[in-house]
């Protein structure tokens, strides 16, 4: 496979099975507000065997450059190893541990050999460890541990070499803060052994120029990286571009990379916006990564591909669109919305490959460049962005006039920008995506500044797992949703339901509604979900004035099942006479009407007899009083009387 060669020192990432991860640092802190630190998991740790007499194999970094996985520095005779290194690993483990004075006494290529120089020479400790010719493990054949000697923070195996292996990650990771005084330090506090300030610092060059000969040749197996990704994750689609150049060599020109997964979850569910933009790197090889972001349904960020490229022009720009257009099955780019900066390149390329999409223009830029030849037009801020979340032609011509009164010098060059192109207004209708600024993108760039001050690869998986873990938090939060909205139109009503309070609405015919809200009329159909103030269209969401109506809408359904029985008017006095007559009393005659022919029967109100009334039981006992004397009990036909 050939390789690729740059003008300038190139850069890249190991792509070695067994190199630890040395982005996790940067990752944690760029991924703070979309996932929670979790316990590292031990890869290098063997589980327990209950065979003990299983020979042990000490596992070390072999080879230069490698993260040491520091041990307890137990060693023994006949002990095995994979190498001359991780031989000596296992010793340095030991002099970290116990702060001994060790130096390497055996130099040879399959002999090596340390000793302890505590005591002034004195002190009886060693190992030597050899390759034995019919084996081919390293194995520990000598083995003395007895020391003399204290320790006093001495150690003779602390050399250069030894210093920048033990801070290479740190450096590789924060080489620009990492400097001599940090190492010295930590060297002092961790294992109480002194070093120099000069060792430190030639162990820091010697680390940045380990890294750099390691990114060198990482870079030159960039088409490895790709067929990397290609076999890990199905489907997806990674192009490397290069030049050839005098010498014959390929010569990087640009990367794109664009996971499958990301392609077909936002052709599924996210919203038919795609926003553009580029952003500077920081190391050796000076270029620009291009970014691809969508929106989710709840209006996230959602990354979907990204290239590296040397320089924004039209060629790079054209190239990164038509691999989008592909990608994406984009076709024509009928449907669809783009939102960037517009710069002249992206233009042209956008024209060329998507002639049918809406090309929308940032406003926080178009803002930006005004603010620039306006800085004392305290009023600049709101007027432009009044202008741009306008959403019928009579609110954007009503803000054009209050930029021209303000200043009319601001607003020739506000008309220069060709506001229809930004302004909500205008936008197609069916896309239901309010977007007029490309702040997802420029937030996504600034999420990852730590990454592109990296090198080349190593930015490029640090992209990756940003993306990785920001898609995992969003997941874990949709799963767990609840409700028929999202947080996002629930944020968007809870605005609108301000004024839907103030809105009076006057039903008419066949859906449509004509609603107030103070001097404005607009008229609503619920049936094809419009209104004339154009909101409910551009966003696909109710605005205030379809709240008013909807909210009035759900209270009637409440009661629909009483409102469905027909209640008719009462019959007017010609059509029926109206009956005066009183109510009858308890104990009066139960007879409601009787034949003309017969009379009335007369019923007594003491004891309910018929053919008498009250005042006859009345007579009956004043006639016993005038014939008898004192108190007596008197029944007649069942009446009961007391007289006294």
């Amino acid at each position: 496979m050939a390789l690729i060669h740059v003008p300038n020192p190139p850069l890249g990432v190991d792509l070695d099975a067994e190199a630890e991860d040395r982005d996790e640092f940067h990752i944690d802190k760029m991924a703070t507000d979309f996932t929670e630190a979790e316990e590292s998991i031990r890869h290098n740790v063997y589980p327990e065997n209950d065979d003990e007499d299983e020979e042990h194999v000490h596992i070390g970094a072999a080879r230069r450059g490698t993260a040491i996985m520091h041990g307890d520095g137990s060693m023994y005779k006949g002990q095995s190893f994979y190498n001359g290194i991780a031989f000596k690993e296992c010793v340095l483990d030991y002099a970290l541990v116990y702060g001994c004075n060790l130096k390497q006494y055996m130099y040879d290529r399959d002999r090596i050999g340390f000793k302890c120089v505590g005591a002034k020479g004195k002190c009886m400790w060693k190992v030597y460890a050899a390759s034995l010719h019919n084996e081919s493990m390293w194995r520990i054949t000598l083995y003395t541990n007895r020391h003399i000697c204290v320790p006093n923070g001495e150690c003779e195996m602390f050399k250069t070499p030894v210093i920048a292996r033990l801070f290479l990650d740190k450096i590789r990771e924060e080489h620009e803060y990492y400097m001599p005084l940090k190492m010295e330090q930590t060297i002092m506090e961790k294992w109480k052994i002194s070093v120099t300030r000069d060792q430190c610092q030639a162990a820091r060059r010697k680390a940045l120029a380990w890294i750099e000969l390691e990114y060198d040749t990482q870079f030159e197996r960039l088409r490895d990286y790709g067929a990397e990704i290609l076999e890990a994750n199905e489907g997806s689609v990674v192009e490397v571009d290069t030049v050839k150049n005098e010498a014959g060599q390929d010569v990087f020109k640009r990367f794109y990379v664009c996971y499958d997964v990301l392609r077909r979850t936002w052709k599924k569910s996210c919203r038919p916006l795609i926003g553009v933009d580029g952003c500077f790197l920081k190391e050796k090889i000076k270029g620009q990564l291009l970014v691809a972001l969508g929106r989710d349904v709840d209006n996230a960020i959602y990354p979907i591909a990204w290239c590296v490229v040397q320089v924004e022009n039209t060629d790079n720009w054209s190239w990164f669109v038509n691999r989008l257009k592909i990608d994406l099955e984009l076709g024509d780019g009928d449907g669809y919305i783009m939102v960037s900066d517009r710069q002249k390149g992206l233009i042209k390329a956008v024209e060329l490959e998507l002639p049918k999409i809406e090309h929308r223009k940032c406003v926080r830029h178009i803002y930006g460049n005004l603010k620039k030849n306006h800085p004392n037009k305290m009023r600049l801020k709101k007027l432009l962005w009044d202008l741009a979340w306008c959403y019928n032609s009579k609110d954007y011509e009503e803000s054009l006039e209050r930029i021209h009164a303000y200043d009319s010098k601001l607003y020739e060059d506000v008309m220069k920008t060709k506001p229809k192109i930004w302004c909500r207004a205008f936008d197609k209708i069916g896309n239901y995506c309010e977007d007029v600024e490309n702040n997802s993108v420029e937030s996504f760039n600034n999420t990852i500044n730590k990454a592109r001050e990296k090198p080349f690869v190593a930015m490029l998986e640090c992209v990756r797992r940003l993306a990785m873990v920001r898609i995992a938090k969003r997941s874990a939060i949709s799963h767990s949703h609840e409700g028929i909205c999202t947080p996002y139109v629930k944020r968007f009503l809870a605005e609108e339901h301000k004024a839907t309070s103030l809105c009076f609405v006057h039903p008419s015919t066949n859906g449509a509604y004509e609603v107030y809200l103070g001097y404005d009329k607009h008229i609503v159909n619920l049936n094809d979900r419009t209104c004339t103030c154009m909101k409910f269209q551009i966003c696909r969401i109710p605005c205030e004035h379809a709240g008013r109506r909807i909210t009035r809408r759900g209270l009637f359904h409440t009661i629909g099942l009483a409102l469905e029985v027909k209640v008719h008017p009462p019959p007017r006095p010609d059509d029926e006479k109206v009956d005066k007559k009183r109510k009858k009393g308890v104990h009066e005659s139960p007879t409601k009407k009787k034949p003309k022919e017969k009379k009335r029967i007369m019923h007594c109100g003491i004891c309910g007899a018929a053919d008498h009334n009250c005042r006859y039981h009345q007579k009956k006992k004043n006639k016993k009083n005038t014939t008898q004397g004192g108190t007596q009990v008197e029944s007649t036909q069942g009446c009961l009387t007391q007289e006294k």
